[in-house]
């Protein structure tokens, strides 16, 4: 065999072997820990018009009987909505079995996740004894969680009202536009809550229906998408943007503010009146920040407020961080700050 001869084969065998090993860990990534790429011409077009839809108090609610995809950073999920607009199963309302309700944001809807895999869906299995609702909508806070329970109605026994507290709420009952979009907002006046601004303005936004933008785009970016259509180039590529942000000191966050907490409070108290009037027990579950459980950050976890919040009312509250930081496994879509599969399981 000839030098030339040799040498070609080690290098066809090293090829082979790169090959091989590309396999291997796209393979481990897929099925382990899956990192997909979503271009961004069809990225998040499908939610305003599709499935939700404005309301006049609320602000915003689901599309009843909805069905669109849904395509973020993170994810390309299928999002159905039963007939009274949320992402729910269909409830048949023979009221046989005591009721547990859900009231929450985007978490507890199951963002960029898919129906089966959202944590009430799972809880469901496990409690077959009870009737679970989940009225949850995305970019909801306290405020909208209290307006929407007010307005709901369960004949049956209804045992258990769970409120999944996110750290962005509090600027939510604060605010009269959220997320591009204006909502109703409560104050506090003569030691009273008083809504305002209902009813809430409509927006162009919600007009018609939104398709996916599926664009071009240049020579470079349709070779940056084939080749990020690999989980695990996408997460190399990732990973780099991070180093540059950590080189620039982007990790060097500022401490976060201790906010007014006064409406929150009391928004809190007046939801606490309603369930216990309906002879329930409220109960407040903290979604705990991504910044947190990877200690991205060294401020104060928001919940400590919160806490206090529930202690001065008597309202029982579990914190989920400690769970969530001694897991080891990742519980967050790399973007963003939501749960991922994981999240929602554990």
């Amino acid at each position: 065999m000839s030098p030339k001869a040799s040498s070609a084969q080690k290098i066809l065998l090293v090829i082979i072997a790169l090959i091989t090993c590309f396999i291997i860990i796209e393979a481990y990534y897929r099925i382990f820990d899956p990192f997909p790429y979503y271009d961004e011409h069809i990225i998040n077009q499908t939610e305003l018009g599709n499935l939700l839809k404005h309301h006049p108090v609320y602000g915003w609610t689901g599309v009843p009987s909805g069905k669109a995809p849904l395509v973020t950073v993170n994810n390309s999920v299928w999002i159905e909505s039963n007939s009274q607009g949320y992402r729910d199963i269909e409830h048949d309302g023979v009221n046989a079995k005591p009721a547990i309700v859900f009231l929450g944001d985007s978490f507890t809807y199951g963002y960029e996740v898919e129906f089966d895999e959202m944590f009430i869906n799972i809880l469901r299995k496990d409690l077959p004894d009870y009737e679970i609702y989940n009225l949850a909508h995305r970019g909801y806070g306290t405020d909208q969680e209290l307006l929407v329970f007010r307005d709901w109605r369960y004949d049956g026994d209804l045992e258990y009202v769970i409120l999944m507290f996110s750290e962005n709420d509090v600027v939510d009952n604060m605010s009269i536009f959220r997320y591009e979009k204006p909502k109703p907002r409560f104050e506090i006046v003569n030691d009273e809550l008083v809504l305002t601004g209902v009813p809430v303005p409509s927006v162009k936004e919600w007009e018609g229906e939104n398709s996916p933008d599926y664009g071009v785009g240049t020579i470079t970016k349709k070779i940056r998408k084939i080749l990020l259509k690999s989980h695990f180039l996408h997460d190399i590529s990732f990973r780099f943007r991070l180093f540059d942000i950590y080189r620039s000191g982007g990790w060097n966050l500022p401490e976060i503010p201790q906010l007014d907490t006064g409406l929150t409070k009391r928004l809190m108290m007046e939801l606490d009146g309603i369930v216990k009037k309906r002879g329930a027990e409220l109960l407040v579950f903290f979604i705990p920040s991504k910044l947190e459980t990877e200690k991205i950050t060294r401020s104060a976890p928001y919940q400590n407020q919160i806490k206090v919040i529930c202690g001065e009312l008597g309202i029982e509250c579990v914190d989920l961080a400690d769970s969530y930081i001694e897991s080891g496994r990742r519980a967050y879509f790399r973007k963003g700050a939501h749960w991922n599969a994981n999240g929602n399981a554990m």
